[in-house]
């Protein structure tokens, strides 16, 4: 099942009027996985989005919509947290997830989209 990444990686590619080998040779990996990741067959691995950003020279904005589509094409994340509350937090909250409100997962995304600096 072709996802949301696997749509905004075939339009790179084409808008640049590349073929898949041409992506992997800029990218570094396989056309056999840029394939298999444009049809859904493979999860983007962990910072796949940021090394097509890098190459294509993406704006910001767009990165960030290639970050959260690579999100929602993923099956897992890994998490590691640096500290016991870090590993408390994350363990409840995999647990927890599919029992929140959709208010409630509004309210969590709020908190963690805020900038840093505030």
């Amino acid at each position: 099942m072709v996802t949301e990444f696997g749509k905004e990686l075939r339009k790179i590619r084409i808008d640049r009027d590349e073929r898949l080998m041409d992506m992997a040779d800029k990218i570094g990996k396989s056309s056999a996985f840029i394939s298999a990741v444009e049809v859904g067959k493979k999860s983007p691995p962990h910072g796949f989005e940021d090394i097509i950003a890098q190459a294509y020279g993406l704006a910001a904005d767009v990165g960030e919509k290639l970050k959260q589509v690579a999100d929602r094409a993923r099956k897992s994340f890994t998490i590691e947290p640096c500290s016991i509350l870090g590993r408390d937090t994350a363990g409840l909250m995999a647990r927890r997830m599919n029992e929140l409100s959709e208010e409630q997962l509004s309210e969590i995304l709020a908190i963690l989209s805020k900038d840093k600096g505030e």
